[in-house]
């Protein structure tokens, strides 16, 4: 169910060219049952769109995961980014309990105003394992940033409690040196 909902781009388009197929079929032949064909592969759309509404896959949450933090950065609300961090989160030494501390002390001197998420993409994942790889651009605006922020984040997540978890993170310039690691302000 999940290749399906992740995927239905790709129903669309099969769709798309199977009606049209049916469509040409139609126009050479001007039999009606072809056209009834493709209507009915058209009617097919509707129940892929309903099902891409209303089941997360895991991707879909690990985005809306990621989404969700923007917004508790963007809304200065600490306690409900770290809803969303693993038990055992690392970054640079720190444990969970560490960056929470710092990121609170961040997000106050910036006055971040803005977190925009682009080119979220899951680079990575298993169910089994539980364990998920995320890559995505983060661009931020704040008070104390005179400028947009921009950077490239990848995501580590582990599956915690039936829910993605943010296990390990990790910046990175996307203008240049593109493959060194680098540490944000205030982290």
């Amino acid at each position: 169910m999940s290749w399906f909902v992740d995927n239905a781009n790709v129903l669309y388009i099969l769709f798309g060219l199977v009606a049209a197929g049916l469509v040409a079929l139609w126009w050479l032949n001007k039999r009606t049952k072809y056209l009834v064909y493709a209507a009915g592969v058209l009617v097919l759309v509707g129940p892929v769109w309903l099902t891409t509404r209303f089941v997360v896959s895991d991707s879909k949450q690990l985005e809306r995961n990621v989404h969700a933090m923007a917004t508790a950065v963007e809304n200065g609300k600490v306690d409900d980014l770290f809803k969303h961090f693993a038990r055992d989160f690392t970054y640079h030494g720190m444990n969970r309990d560490m960056l929470q501390h710092a990121a609170r002390a961040a997000i106050e001197k910036n006055k971040v105003s803005e977190v925009r998420i682009t080119q979220f993409q899951v680079e990575e994942i298993s169910r089994a394992n539980k364990f998920a790889k995320t890559r995505f651009r983060v661009t931020a605006w704040g008070a104390g940033i005179d400028h947009p922020y921009p950077f490239v984040t990848q995501a580590d997540f582990v599956l915690e409690d039936n829910q993605w978890k943010l296990k390990a993170m990790r910046f990175y310039n996307p203008v240049v040196n593109q493959d060194q690691e680098m540490r944000l302000p205030g982290l």
